[in-house]
């Protein structure tokens, strides 16, 4: 019986990238939800004239957006490290959608910071090590 070949490194980049993610994206989602009353009393002390259960509601669906793209960061990751092709294919999804959401919020806001500038970095290395043929190649013709 043969060991299997072991994971280049474009697959573990990419896995430690798409965890890193996870990790970002759930914790953000769960603290936002947690502190969710503070964050919409934030809003509400800067622009009064805002409807309270439209910022509730806005908040609630962005940060259950966040933590489903967390979540299908990190089951893209194992399920790569498990060799399963589909992995690949729901990781590059999340990273993308994430990255370029990311990217477009960042425009219409203006600016960026530290976080937004680290998710945007482990997007592009989460898809460019996702789509490099040395991944591509490690893993079945099928699964």
């Amino acid at each position: 019986m043969t060991e299997p070949a072991p994971a280049p490194p474009s697959v573990r980049v990419a896995v430690g990238a798409l965890l890193a993610l996870a990790v970002l994206l759930v914790a953000s989602a769960v603290l936002g939800l947690v502190g969710q009353d503070a964050v919409v009393d934030r809003f509400l002390a800067a622009q009064p004239d805002l409807d309270r259960a439209a910022i509730t509601r806005s908040l609630v669906l962005g940060q259950v957006l966040y933590l489903v793209l967390g979540l299908a960061a990190g089951v893209g990751a194992l399920a790569l490290l498990r060799r399963r092709s589909w992995g690949r294919w729901l990781a590059v999804g999340a990273a993308l959608f994430l990255g370029l959401r990311t990217l477009l919020s960042t425009l219409q806001a203006g600016g960026t910071t530290v976080l937004t500038l680290l998710v945007l970095v482990l997007c592009v290395a989460s898809v460019a090590s996702l789509l490099a043929r040395t991944t591509r190649d490690w893993l079945p013709a099928t699964g």
